[in-house]
């Protein structure tokens, strides 16, 4: 019995056939990367407005927290005054020690610096998030927000490790610590009521004149403190009302 084999015969493709297939596996490429390319867009717009949300609520928390270091700071600033006039109204009393025993233990051992909030600046500056940030404004907005933060920093550690060591200096020589153990921060008629006379460590002038100086240059630092937290305060709700414009989040 004879077999017979058929043979297959294909046409062979043209060249349009090849530009078509070429073509159709071009435009699935490209459109899997537009595809990504907009979901990588939604994710890092998503992220921007996260940040910028996550930014606002740093500094309304920077906000409460100013506040309440410029009302306590005001409060020193008027108690270094106090203890000037004690300082320089001689001959003391007791009643006048006891006033400067008060005034140096509560005003100048005690300090309320701001903590700002910088989770969301850090994040933005060692992530390299910034660059998400597309909006240059707002990016701006963030970082003179960061450095003016800085300067008050830099400012109250001044007040507190130069202009207030300085104090302590003194303190620690003019100043008799079995009295300060005993200091009653709520009433000033109780201060050291067992021990009398209240004295001082030294009577000397030069020593009493070179600590009134320190109080006073510490109290000119503390002031130049609260001004850069005023300046701060001010700006905070400036910079909340353009970001949420900005970003649309009224």
């Amino acid at each position: 019995m004879d077999v017979h084999h058929h043979s297959h015969h294909e046409g062979k493709k043209n060249w349009k056939s090849y530009l078509w297939e070429f073509l159709m596996l071009f435009l699935a490429v490209f459109c899997g990367f537009l595809a990504e390319y907009q979901l990588e867009h939604k994710i890092e717009s998503d992220r921007e407005k996260q940040y910028i949300q996550s930014m606002i609520a740093d500094m309304k928390d920077d906000a409460n927290k100013i506040e309440t270091s410029i009302q306590f700071c005001t409060t020193q600033v008027a108690a270094f005054d106090s203890l000037l006039k004690n300082v320089y109204h001689t001959p003391y009393t007791d009643s006048s020690l006891r006033m400067l025993y008060y005034l140096q233990r509560k005003y100048t051992s005690t300090r309320s610096p701001v903590s700002f909030n910088k989770r969301t600046i850090s994040q933005l500056i060692n992530s390299g998030g910034l660059r998400l940030i597309q909006n240059k404004a707002a990016s701006d907005s963030i970082i003179v927000y960061k450095e003016i933060c800085e300067k008050a920093e830099v400012q109250e550690a001044y007040f507190a490790n130069f202009r207030m060591g300085k104090v302590n200096d003194f303190t620690v020589q003019l100043f008799d610590n079995k009295y300060i153990n005993d200091y009653d921060k709520n009433t000033i008629s109780k201060i050291l009521k067992e021990h009398k006379p209240i004295l001082l460590l030294s009577n000397d002038e030069k020593l009493i004149r070179q600590y009134a100086n320190t109080i006073y240059f510490a109290k000119s630092s503390l002031i130049s403190y609260i001004v850069i937290l005023k300046r701060i305060q001010n700006k905070i709700p400036i910079n909340v009302k353009f970001l949420e414009n900005k970003y649309h989040l009224d």
